[in-house]
């Protein structure tokens, strides 16, 4: 069983944001299977950076989104964003550092915290304004560009 199951408790609605939470989701499950299995540190530092680079260009996504969205608390959830990459960070160091499986253990019960925090509180709080606001046409003018390419 995964260290997270995805539910649809946690969808927002948006298949491109949930598309990015469940990849965030992937990568803390491979990041805990890889330390219950004992893979070499190289593979799991690997996995731990590719979660913070993914980490960074969802809430991109997420902050384009909400722009374009008009969404009124859109700066202050991009403030939040600031804040989740610090502590993402900060969990990066100590798990680097780390002496004993339950410190992995501890960091990767917070990651899942971090997660399921970000995706069923925060994000959240936009979701009936983005239903509101009609996010399909938002969706539609960003493949349009994937199309004309094609």
């Amino acid at each position: 069983m995964p260290f997270i199951v995805w539910t649809s408790g946690m969808s927002v609605d948006v298949k491109l944001l949930d598309n990015d939470h469940k990849k965030l989701a992937i990568l803390i499950n491979d990041l805990h299977d890889g330390v219950m299995t004992g893979c070499a540190r190289e593979s799991l530092e690997r996995i731990f950076d590719e979660l913070v680079a993914y980490s960074r260009l969802h809430f991109a996504h997420e902050e384009q989104f909400l722009v374009e969205a008009g969404y009124s608390g859109a700066a202050a959830h991009k403030q939040e964003h600031e804040h989740k990459i610090e502590q993402v960070i900060v969990m990066q160091a100590r798990f680097r550092s780390r002496t004993e499986l339950a410190d992995d253990l501890e960091v990767l019960n917070q990651l899942k915290d971090w997660l399921v925090n970000h995706v069923q509180d925060s994000d959240q709080e936009f979701v009936a304004h983005l239903k509101a606001t009609g996010v399909d046409s938002i969706l539609a003018a960003w493949n349009e560009p994937d199309e004309a390419a094609e």
